[in-house]
């Protein structure tokens, strides 16, 4: 999924009834599994210079990137980090956790040769999909619709339940950035095109 359907998602499903005033700690923990890869493309692209196409069909793929990634979407190590909010009482920090677990459990069916060592360090095997959120070849162009609708959705339905506004303003966010990520993911194709 794309980083602000994770935020929308975690959002609807979390963000009520007693987790409700922890707008932060589920908005934080639905966007860090996704954060090392803006810091990977943002040295890749600004630090070294390197074309999209080499980014995304190399670059991406070097191992010590893939355990960067992997080690902020290990459900074993999440799991840990939720167990010991949990067993202090820090409901905010659990809340972070779970965020941070149901991206990863909601990433798990959606990724192809992109999928991640959710079971790290137990196991570096990864489940490749036969779906991927972004691969028109493997329905991406459906789940790509499925998602934009999902946000909408979700966008709405926060709306519903805002404590001081909070959920509200993330939806909106999350609409915001969608439409910047598409224009992001227009100007990177047709730079993949003419790579």
């Amino acid at each position: 999924m794309n980083t602000p359907a994770h935020v929308a998602l975690n959002a609807l499903l979390l963000g009520r009834n007693r987790w409700r005033p922890h707008w932060f700690a589920i908005t934080a923990g639905a966007l860090l599994p996704d954060l090392p890869m803006f810091a990977f493309y943002g040295i890749q692209k600004f630090a070294f210079g390197t074309n999209e196409r080499a980014i995304w069909s190399s670059a991406y793929f070097e191992p010590g990137w893939q355990l960067f990634f992997d080690l902020f979407n290990s459900l074993p190590l999440i799991a840990v980090g939720a167990a010991i909010a949990w067993r202090i009482g820090a409901t905010r920090w659990l809340a972070f956790f779970a965020s941070m677990a149901l991206h990863c459990v909601a990433d798990l069916p959606l990724h192809r040769e992109d999928a991640h060592s959710h079971f790290l360090p137990f196991t570096s095997w990864r489940f490749e999909s036969p779906v991927s959120y972004w691969d028109p070849a493997h329905y991406g162009l459906w789940f790509g619709a499925a998602e934009i609708l999902l946000v909408g959705i979700a966008g709405v339905a926060l709306r519903r339940f805002a404590p001081p506004r909070a959920w509200s303003v993330i939806g909106g966010i999350c609409a915001l950035l969608y439409l910047l990520f598409g224009a992001f993911a227009l100007a990177m194709w047709s730079d993949l095109g003419a790579a």
